[in-house]
């Protein structure tokens, strides 16, 4: 006996390529929209300065600082060497991974049992202007998240084979993801608190993870000698807790209010199908028949929205700050997954109009994104200025000595200015700032330039070689754009120097650290 379903029916049931095919498109049109638009922000130019070097000199580098990133850099080098280090170019393997990514969110739900509430959990994702933020920028965040799905789809077909050959993929799978990025891992509680309240082989799972963390104990006693680069992050307050909500379900947060953007549709939608699904569990237990789906998903989309970012909070205020968004930016899935829920415990045609309403509201924050304040810091005003107006010759100093990486973000700028205070250059020190000289040396290096040029961070003005320049030179310029200023320092006519450019001993010559040290 053949059953057919009405057709309005069928149609409410997706089938398996478009659970998958609908997220991916979607997340491959919200990546390359104006994918070389956002401008380069300082940690984009880490990964332009890492992934430059060769392997050798990458591996120096890692030994001191950034090891957690080690396996994103060795893939990004291959990309470098292949396509160059343009901004599309070194952006676009993170627009491929939110796409995976998004499809991903589509292959869960129908794995899970609830087809429509992965479709439109991964299109609502696809949609939300904090995927968009992530999924532009040449950073192992997206990789991560697209990694942190692939690994709880092989969690789910391990639980249902209980096989050893299975476990050990999913293991193998989720050593992976802590090279990828140590604070992703933290989804392995998720991933027991899944097996337990799904009564699976928990033994097994307990020997996969095991292992997987013990691959990753290296890497993590390697990192926990370079706490010093995450020395910045302070202790999260309430504002970053109720940040991490409006995020964690679509929103930019600062940039964009909560109240006008896509986050506050998102937690009505989640609470709705929660509250729809414990419902319908109760009424089931009490022998009721119900079409309830599967809360299957509850069980495995709950803990892993809640358990990275609540640990991470936890060793923050116990032990050492450690919480920043990006860090738990792989739980965002979950979150689009609850609310993929919401939207599949409605008719369809109601759960398409509110896509559509979601994608008006994602809209302000999804142009802002895209936009000069997009990110934490604006180079290009500071580039344009140095590039209309700086000399060849003209002396060029940088504070902190890790802005020093736009060197290679924008070569033909900084080309023709003379690195005064550099000692040993970034990729012989191993370190993104390099090596300084000395006060007296600096002096003497400053002998003959009537005109130095001062690039740093806002509020990271005090600094000993900005010392040096008051003493034979006056600011007569300053610009400013979004994290970044620059300085011009003139030697105000009639201040002697001690020895003109042209015949400087050659000892005090800058050389941008080629072959110094």
């Amino acid at each position: 006996m053949n059953l057919v379903l009405p057709r309005m029916a069928r149609l409410s049931i997706p089938r398996t390529a478009a659970c998958v095919a609908v997220p991916a498109v979607l997340a491959l049109v919200a990546g390359l929209w104006d994918l070389g638009g956002p401008p380069v922000w300082r940690d984009e130019a880490a990964t332009v300065s890492a992934v430059t070097r060769t392997p050798a000199q990458l591996a120096h580098l890692l030994s001191g600082v950034d090891a957690v990133h080690g396996l994103y850099y060795a893939v990004m080098h291959v990309v470098a060497v292949v396509f160059g280090t343009g901004e599309v170019a070194l952006r676009l393997p993170s627009v491929l991974a939110g796409v995976l990514a998004a499809a991903g969110v589509g292959a869960l739900g129908r794995a899970l049992g609830d087809p429509r509430a992965g479709l439109y959990g991964g299109a609502l994702m696809a949609m939300t202007p904090v995927f968009s933020r992530y999924v532009q920028e040449a950073r192992p965040y997206p990789m991560t998240m697209a990694a942190t799905v692939g690994v709880t789809l092989l969690l789910l077909r391990a639980v249902r084979e209980s096989s050893r050959r299975a476990f050990l993929l999913y293991g193998t799978a989720l050593a992976v993801l802590a090279f990828l990025n140590l604070f992703a891992v933290l989804v392995v509680g998720a991933h027991g608190v899944y097996v337990v309240w799904s009564r699976g082989p928990l033994g097994r799972w307990a020997a996969a993870a095991f292992l997987a963390l013990a691959a990753a104990a290296p890497l993590a006693w390697i990192a926990s000698g370079q706490s010093d680069q995450i020395g910045w992050i302070s202790a999260p307050d309430a504002g970053d807790a109720g940040m991490l909500v409006v995020q964690l379900f679509g929103d930019l947060g600062a940039s964009t209010p909560a109240w006008v953007g896509v986050a506050p549709l998102a937690w009505g939608l989640t609470i709705f199908g929660l509250t729809r699904r414990i419902r319908r569990t109760r009424r089931a237990r009490h022998g009721v028949e119900t079409r309830a789906p599967s809360t299957e998903l509850t069980r495995l989309a709950l803990p892993w929205l809640l358990i990275p970012p609540l640990v991470l909070f936890a060793a923050s205020w116990a032990a050492h700050p450690v919480y920043v968004f990006r860090y738990v930016f792989s739980s965002v899935p979950a979150a689009a997954l609850l609310a993929g829920a919401g939207l599949a415990a409605l008719p369809w045609k109601s759960a398409v109009a509110l896509l559509c309403v979601a994608f008006g509201l994602s809209l302000p924050g999804q142009i802002a994104t895209r936009g000069a304040d997009g990110r934490q810091d604006d180079p290009e005003p500071v580039a344009a200025v140095l590039a209309s107006t700086a000399r060849q010759g003209d002396g060029v100093m940088f504070v902190p000595g890790k802005v020093r990486k736009y060197e290679l973000v924008y070569p033909d700028v900084f080309a023709r200015l003379d690195d005064v205070a550099l000692s040993r250059s970034p990729r012989r020190d191993g370190t993104f700032a390099g090596r300084h000289v000395g006060r007296r040396a600096l002096a003497d290096r400053l002998t003959g330039i009537p005109t130095v040029w001062v690039v740093g961070h806002t509020g990271k003005t005090r600094n000993w070689q900005i010392d040096v320049l008051n003493g034979s030179y006056t600011p007569t310029g300053r610009w400013a754009s979004r994290g970044f200023f620059v300085v011009r320092y003139e030697r105000p006519p009639g201040v002697p120097s001690s020895a003109p450019a042209a015949v400087r001993p050659q000892a005090q010559a800058s050389s941008k650290g080629a072959g110094i040290g």
